[in-house]
C-alpha cells in the first residue's frame, strides 16, 4: 500500500488532505507508531490519534500474525515504516 505518516495530534482535516495522494497514513504518537488511518476513519471525531485504527502489528513474525490476526501489518527499518499491508 502506498502510505505516508502523520502525527497523532494532527487534525482529521490534515489527514483528509494527505489521503488524497496515498492509500493509508501511519499515525505516530510521541515516539512510536500507534495506528493507521484510511478514508474510512475520517468520519470519526477528534484528532488522528483518537480516530486511527489500532488493530495493527509492527514487524511481527508469522506466528504472531496468525495468533493476533491484525487488520494491518507495518514493516519497519530502524523504526521507520517502510511497508504497510492488510493482514491476510
Amino acid at each position: 500500500m502506498e502510505f505516508s505518516t502523520i502525527g497523532a495530534e494532527d487534525s482529521l482535516e490534515e489527514a483528509k488532505n494527505r489521503l488524497e495522494s496515498v492509500e493509508i497514513l501511519v499515525v505516530w504518537g510521541n515516539e512510536n507508531i500507534i495506528g493507521v488511518l484510511t478514508k474510512d476513519h475520517l468520519g470519526r471525531t477528534g484528532n488522528c490519534g483518537s480516530a486511527c485504527e489500532l488493530d495493527i502489528l509492527i514487524d511481527p513474525d508469522s506466528e504472531k500474525s496468525l495468533m493476533w490476526m491484525p487488520l494491518y501489518i507495518i514493516s519497519t527499518d530502524d523504526g521507520e515504516p517502510v511497508n504497510v499491508s492488510r493482514a491476510p
